[in-house]
């Protein structure tokens, strides 16, 4: 007498279906990855475009910021024979705290040789980042997002050295930390005091 056993023949196709699940999660991973690499590729031509944005050379056009009286106005270059350092900086930036007597020296020191702006990418708690303190420059606020990404302005703080005509002369990104630091006192031939801790 024979017994039907039905087990064995149950295995291979509970095999069939996990290897066609595996099979499904594969294509599906396969298919994330895709669309993420796609993304990361988009993300990094629209940063390397902002970043074209600040090669020396190229031209930039006045545009409006918001003075602390809270009225506009037009940031242009050719108001003045000097080339203009343009400081961009930000409230809760805590690098642009420690940078600040750097860029506050050689405000002080090349006054007669350049012209200081400050740019702030935040608003809120613009006043009490600079804690009362007498400014070197003047700080303009209220940039429009079209005027950062038409500056390809990013992280800060950033030094932006600009002629007369509006060409790009010189781009810094970042606090003057031992690496940048050189380049910045050899361009400004001066000693700076170096980045302030941040116990301070």
């Amino acid at each position: 007498m024979s017994t039907v056993n039905s087990s064995p023949q149950s295995t291979p196709v509970r095999s069939n279906r996990l290897d066609v699940f595996v099979m499904l999660l594969l294509a599906a991973s396969l298919c994330l990855n895709v669309y993420l690499g796609l993304k990361l590729k988009q993300g990094a031509s629209s940063v390397g475009q902002n970043t074209a944005n600040l090669m020396p050379g190229t031209k930039i056009d006045p545009f409006t910021a918001i003075g602390d009286d809270g009225k506009p106005v037009t940031i242009s270059y050719g108001a003045t024979s000097k080339p203009t350092v343009v400081y961009v900086m930000s409230p809760s930036c805590i690098w642009c705290r420690r940078n600040q007597a750097n860029i506050d020296k050689i405000a002080e020191t090349k006054a007669n040789d350049f012209r200081f702006i400050g740019l702030s990418l935040g608003e809120t708690g613009l006043k009490e980042y600079f804690g009362g303190r007498t400014l070197k420059f003047p700080v303009y606020a209220g940039l429009t997002k079209e005027t950062v990404q038409a500056l390809g302005l990013g992280g800060t703080p950033q030094t932006i050295i600009v002629s007369s005509e509006g060409k790009i002369l010189k781009v810094w990104s970042g606090a003057y930390i031992e690496s940048l630091r050189p380049d910045v006192e050899a361009f400004f031939g001066m000693e700076l005091p170096g980045l302030t801790s941040l116990s301070k």
